[in-house]
């Protein structure tokens, strides 16, 4: 997948990192921060269907394309915004050309 044209990068994602904080009673706990806004493309791969403890759930995988970031690392994750803050983790990113653009695989959990 090349570099996609500005008119398809019509989706809105919030670029998310971890952190890890101290509650309370002294577990850890993994919190989200917003790092950054950006436009991208979505395109959907594959969805696997599985049954958890009686329940039916999935999972998509997807590749997301957007401008360069830098920084953007493998652990984090995307809130799509222009379609009511799904969450998108990201497990791979690849670098297009220089600095002009990124394809993240990412993974959504369906419940």
């Amino acid at each position: 997948m090349g570099v996609v044209a500005s008119g398809r990068m019509r989706e809105l994602f919030a670029i998310e990192s971890p952190t890890e904080t101290r509650n309370a009673v002294g577990e850890l706990v993994q919190e989200w921060t917003e790092v950054g806004r950006t436009f991208g493309s979505y395109d959907a791969l594959s969805y696997n269907e599985q049954a958890r403890r009686g329940q039916v759930g999935g999972t998509t995988s997807a590749t997301v394309m957007i401008r360069y970031y830098p920084g953007l690392q493998a652990n984090w994750r995307l809130r799509w915004l222009s379609r009511d803050d799904r969450l998108l983790y990201i497990s791979g990113v690849i670098e297009q050309g220089f600095r002009e653009a990124m394809e993240l695989s990412v993974e959504e959990q369906a419940a």
